[in-house]
């Protein structure tokens, strides 16, 4: 027995996103998977809009800033996290561009001095291995490593 008998997607949308935020595409998933028609979504998602409950830029703006904070991905991490999220490319361009790439770098730096208790040479290409595996530019990790050769850890 389909839930829409149950609640409209109106009221399933307002469940759903009461929980946390959405992005339009996760929303329109989570309805669908719901057994609700295309047309119960798409009025439900434009009311939404209306109200601006639902707003993809907003949406990528948190969950960009929230990655950051956190400090331990790259700017390419981000991007593929949005992307999972179902966030249009326009609007990831425009967080991007926005972006700050002092905080990467940092983010980077504070990963290399918790995971590497002792700086030496032999490190050096375990650093470049050990940023790349999580999505750091070379321009990134060429920094770390020139910074961790000024500097003890």
């Amino acid at each position: 027995m389909p839930l829409n008998n149950q609640k409209d997607a109106w009221q399933a949308a307002l469940y759903i996103l009461a929980r946390r935020s959405h992005s339009e595409y996760e929303l329109r998933q989570k309805l669908y998977h719901k057994d609700y028609t295309i047309d119960e979504v798409d009025k439900a998602v434009f009311r939404l809009l209306e109200y601006g409950y639902l707003n993809d830029a907003d949406f990528a703006n948190q969950l960009f800033m929230k990655y950051s904070k956190m400090g331990k991905y790259s700017l390419y991490t981000i991007i593929s996290k949005l992307k999972q999220h179902g966030v249009p490319d326009s609007i990831i361009q425009t967080v991007k561009n926005s972006h700050d790439s002092e905080e990467e770098w940092q983010a980077a730096l504070k990963l290399v001095k918790k995971r590497f208790k002792s700086w030496d040479e032999t490190n050096k290409e375990k650093i470049y291995r050990f940023l790349a595996t999580r999505g750091f530019s070379t321009t990134v990790i060429h920094k770390v490593v020139e910074k961790m050769n000024d500097f003890e850890i």
